[in-house]
């Protein structure tokens, strides 16, 4: 199989979308990647060490049409992949015609947003290039019903036309543990402390961390032990200031990329996401599948409350309240949720499965 990810950084949370489904496929299946924008820090060697291999090309665009670099890529690779899995859905113009000359025969395209660009002047462009690319597909492929249907179109999605292929997660990996939780705790100092946590990073904005700090000190108030944890994040300047100003500078810690998420969530003791907007966030998945009170914005379709400890708050409602909210979800007994996860579709071990089958369709 060949995907496509305009990036394989380590922050890019698509990336580790496939490398979940890559690390569960069954042994006869291998992801080979196709990408064209350099990180500083990537996902390359995750990607060879399952037995995938990864490629650079030309962004997909009229200039690599015309330069023919997509042509020769698809060309040294003749007949060599049945199917090419797009995970950016305006770039299947540049990308099928060219697959399906070489003898590509399923394109599946998949959208993992609610939004068709960070950037103002793509935003009409993007959503011209993804009406022409539902007519270029075998398979609409949709992180959850909202972004389906943001991509698409409801009908499309009401009539089956749409897959939902769910950003599951290693349930058994993240399920909580209560020596995990007290290991950790001390190895971290803080296991007197009562902390709040979040995953994500800092740029693009979309994450809203001056929001989460404006909570986080109305938390300080009430819990005057309270520490602020903030994984992915690195420190930043106007974060930095804004947590000065707020006199809770000192209780934060920007703990910048981790390869140890799974067990940082065991250390939280509740978990704030007031993204501005989402297609369907693994972090706040992953989260839940540790057994931890999630809060996060209403911008954030529903289909992510898995659990009873998860609900969504206005990004009009203040700091204080959703302080107040956070405060009252952690004081919830902490349960394990893998049952809960698995039940409702959220294991990446029968979710894999159920893709492997539609790759095997073809």
């Amino acid at each position: 199989m060949l995907h496509f990810i305009p990036d394989i950084g380590i922050s890019n949370g698509i990336m580790s979308v496939i490398l979940n489904y890559y690390n569960n496929m069954p042994e006869d299946i291998d992801f080979d990647i196709i990408y064209f924008k350099d990180t500083e820090r990537t996902r390359k060697s995750d990607i060879e060490k399952l037995g995938g291999r990864v490629y650079k090309i030309e962004r997909p665009s009229l200039r690599a049409f015309f330069t023919r670099d997509i042509d020769k890529f698809f060309k040294n690779h003749k007949d060599e992949y049945s199917f090419l899995h797009i995970h950016h859905p305006a770039m299947t113009v540049f990308l099928a015609p060219t697959a399906k000359k070489y003898g590509v025969k399923n394109i599946a395209i998949h959208c993992h947003s609610t939004w068709f660009s960070f950037k103002k002047r793509n935003i009409i462009i993007n959503r011209i290039l993804s009406i022409i690319a539902k007519n270029m597909t075998t398979y609409m492929f949709a992180c959850g019903r909202d972004a389906g249907i943001f991509w698409y179109s409801e009908k499309d999605f009401k009539n089956g036309k749409v897959t939902v292929i769910n950003n599951a997660v290693d349930c058994e990996k993240f399920r909580f543990s209560q020596n995990i939780r007290d290991e950790y705790r001390e190895k971290l100092g803080v296991s007197d402390k009562f902390v709040v946590g979040h995953v994500g990073r800092v740029k693009p904005p979309q994450k809203n961390h001056p929001f989460i700090i404006k909570i986080f000190s109305e938390i300080k108030k009430i819990n005057s032990n309270a520490v602020l944890m903030l994984a992915g994040a690195d420190e930043d300047y106007e974060l930095s200031n804004i947590a000065k100003s707020l006199n809770v500078y000192d209780d934060i810690k920007f703990m910048g990329q981790r390869k140890d998420v799974d067990k940082l969530l065991q250390v939280f003791d509740v978990f704030l996401f007031p993204s501005f907007y989402e297609g369907l966030p693994v972090a706040a998945v992953e989260a839940q599948a540790a057994g931890l009170p999630v809060i996060m914005s209403d911008c954030i379709t529903d289909e992510v409350c898995i659990t009873d400890n998860a609900i969504r708050l206005s990004l009009d409602e203040s700091p204080k309240l959703w302080a107040k909210k956070a405060i009252e979800l952690s004081n919830k007994f902490r349960i394990d949720t893998f049952d809960i996860m698995k039940c409702k579709g959220w294991n990446i071990k029968d979710s894999a499965q159920n893709l492997a089958h539609i790759y095997k369709e073809v």
